[in-house]
């Protein structure tokens, strides 16, 4: 098996480290928003919003950063993308109210569609054809596996106890793991 980012351009695995990273602290991030929104004591469906805020931002500002990213230049729209995250996500932290918390939020969303764009136009400008949907997936599925990792974990977590507890109740019903005193007794 080959490794995925044989002949990619060193740009691509800079952008997959960076997106790795950004997404490791949206997979830490994202639990904790509905219960730091329900803090200001606001009903379920402004939880939702909540927690909703970024992605449509990110969806409705796609066409903003394509215009960002031919105007300015991939580097510069990548690295403001990432440090407005980083900002946003530090100060919805530090949110006094619900109204703070969902600008903050939607900010962040701006953010990660900034940088998404300037990531896929680095990669499409950067590698070749033969290579370029090798470069996307390997891209997208690290920042899809960093984001969700605690997802992975939890269900692995969950899979070893309950295989754990299931050997024991085997064992103990056959009575492999009962005392010395009621295994004599049931001999008799």
């Amino acid at each position: 098996m080959q490794s995925p980012f044989k002949d990619l351009p060193r740009e691509v695995s800079v952008l997959i480290a960076a997106s790795f990273f950004v997404a490791v602290g949206f997979g830490i991030v994202l639990p904790a928003i509905p219960v730091f929104a329900k803090s200001f004591g606001v009903n379920n469906a402004a939880i939702g919003l909540m927690v909703s805020a970024f992605a449509i931002t990110r969806f409705a500002s796609g066409l903003i950063s394509g215009f960002m990213v031919d105007k300015f230049g991939e580097r510069a729209v990548f690295s403001s993308g990432v440090f407005m995250v980083a900002l946003f996500t530090f100060l919805a932290g530090l949110s006094q109210s619900y109204e703070q918390l969902l600008f903050f939020r939607a900010a962040g969303g701006l953010g990660s569609s900034m940088f998404s764009v300037a990531a896929g136009s680095v990669i499409m400008r950067s590698v070749d054809d033969a290579n370029r949907g090798r470069a996307q997936s390997v891209y997208q599925g690290s920042f899809l596996l960093a984001c969700y990792w605690w997802v992975v974990i939890c269900y692995l977590t969950t899979c070893s106890i309950f295989c754990l507890l299931r050997i024991i109740a085997v064992f103990r019903c056959s009575g492999i793991l009962l005392p010395k005193g009621r295994q004599n007794r049931q001999r008799r």
